[in-house]
């Protein structure tokens, strides 16, 4: 079901309302900063990549606005860019990158002020586990993971950044939990 503000945006992109790039801005501009981060593993690749999908709104054509989800749309083509951006990385470069995100990755996971201490140190443990684990996932499953999971793209709307039918979103969705959940049942059984 597409979101009446996100349709009269697409409607002002047609119409080629260039203060709407403004309102795409505003409105997905650090949602779309955290998918790029958690994909690229860089804060500064993310926003080059943020700055390229909104100057890609400005660009696009009338007949190539989406009719679909923008919401969608606009995870489409950050997705795109960023596989482009981790095609383009030196392998060597890639694995510091995702070493990095392993070691600085739960501190910037938000906690629970009104745990106890130990609350909130079982919380950074799990969720640096959960972290190592998504960190470590194939490409394509990772992608769906943070975009259903931790940026709370439907269904519908990562078919339509992913390019595929409902029903293949929803089979890489299941595969991806699948996984997830295989390994932490692992982790939580070697740490029993």
């Amino acid at each position: 079901m597409s979101d009446p503000d996100d349709d009269a945006l697409m409607k002002r992109l047609r119409n080629g309302d260039a203060a709407a790039i403004d309102d795409i801005s505003r409105r997905y501009g650090s949602e779309l900063r955290l998918f790029c981060r958690r994909m690229l593993f860089n804060e500064a690749s993310a926003e080059d990549i943020v700055q390229d999908v909104l100057l890609t709104c400005c660009r696009v054509e009338v007949a190539q606005v989406p009719s679909g989800s923008l919401r969608g749309w606009l995870y489409r083509v950050a997705r795109n860019r960023c596989i482009d951006s981790l095609r383009r990385m030196h392998p060597n470069v890639r694995l510091s990158a995702v070493q990095s995100a392993h070691a600085n990755g739960p501190a910037l996971l938000a906690v629970d002020p009104s745990t106890t201490p130990a609350g909130r140190a079982l919380k950074l443990d799990q969720a640096a586990q959960i972290h190592a684990i998504v960190t470590g996932m194939d490409d394509n499953l990772r992608e769906v993971v943070i975009m259903h999971f931790f940026q709370g793209l439907s269904t519908s709307e990562i078919a339509d950044a992913l390019e595929l039918s409902h029903s293949g979103a929803k089979a890489r969705l299941a595969r991806a939990t699948r996984f997830l959940r295989q390994r932490l049942s692992a982790l939580n059984d070697s740490s029993a």
